[in-house]
């Protein structure tokens, strides 16, 4: 542990720029001000939830957030970086797989015999699973495409460097914080998801034992997080830091803050933060384990505690 404290740090001392990051936090600042206080990305995202444009919508705002902050990157940043056309295709094909996996609603489509409120046990879990069609699939044809020759396999999907001690350690603080953030009102409102899918109604229904239902929906779930780390900590990372340099993670900061919009403001907040020390973790690691673990740590311990 003192290992990986110290390498955030080394990182931190070694690319830290006070204009860059001052700028960054701003705009960063700013977007989550304006969100919140006008709820322009909630109420048209909700509007528009089973409409294509949906797609375009949120393609805008992420595409806007993320190259303003490769913007002032190249504007501040200790190294200047060239965008080139490796950059824009890779960038471009990420910000339209994440803006259709973030609204996707194509599994509303399917067929499913179920009444209500059953249907939103369906509805919550392939949600969640839908990612292996709209996220691990493109990516890894963005993969084979782009990057298959490259040192890092798969954007560091894979237990290669994975340090069990530091997981293990990091799980127990990840329990801790949500222990404490349990407490919030406004995380109380929003947490537990599984209370939402009306679990308890859909195994009266079809007669499937309630812990085996909630631990589906749950299983789910953190495939869910994987998912985006898969993206946030291993794509627009390793995918990128040939191409920005270490300034990479700045901008997926941002851009994972956005994600959180509708979200309590505090774990928007906190996921800029949580993204750029993960995103460190991820680059001295030289993969994405210790993000998914820590992630679905945070995730699950949340929801077991909003439930007791």
């Amino acid at each position: 542990m003192r290992t990986l404290i110290l390498s955030i740090l080394s990182f931190v001392k070694e690319n830290f720029n006070l204009k860059l990051y001052l700028s960054v936090v701003f705009v960063t600042a700013l977007l989550i001000f304006v969100e919140y206080k006008w709820h322009f990305y909630d109420n048209i995202s909700m509007k528009w939830v089973f409409d294509n444009k949906v797609y375009l919508f949120n393609f805008i705002v992420f595409a806007f957030s993320y190259y303003m902050i490769v913007a002032l990157v190249r504007l501040f940043g200790k190294t200047k970086i060239s965008l080139n056309k490796e950059f824009w295709l890779k960038s471009i094909a990420g910000l339209m797989i994440l803006s259709v996996y973030i609204s996707y609603f194509g599994h509303y489509g399917i067929g499913v015999k179920l009444g209500y409120p059953q249907i939103y046990y369906y509805y919550y879990t392939s949600e969640n699973l839908s990612g292996i069609v709209t996220m691990l699939l493109p990516l890894f044809l963005v993969y084979l495409i782009f990057d298959r020759n490259k040192e890092i396999p798969f954007y560091g999907f894979s237990f290669k460097n994975f340090n069990y001690k530091i997981a293990a350690l990091l799980t127990i603080i990840a329990v801790a914080i949500s222990f404490a953030g349990s407490f919030f009102d406004s995380l109380l409102e929003y947490y537990p998801i599984l209370n939402r899918t009306a679990y308890k109604s859909f195994s009266q229904t079809t007669g499937i034992n309630p812990v085996i239902s909630a631990s589906v929906f749950e299983s789910a779930y953190l495939f869910d997080f994987m998912m985006i780390e898969l993206f946030f900590r291993g794509f627009m990372i390793f995918g990128f830091i040939r191409l920005l340099g270490k300034d990479a993670i700045l901008p997926v900061a941002t851009l994972y803050a956005v994600i959180h919009f509708g979200k309590p403001l505090p774990e928007t907040v906190s996921s800029f933060f949580g993204a750029y020390v993960l995103g460190i973790v991820a680059y001295s690691q030289k993969n994405i384990g210790i993000g998914i673990v820590l992630h679905c740590a945070l995730a699950l311990s949340m929801e077991i505690f909003t439930l007791i």
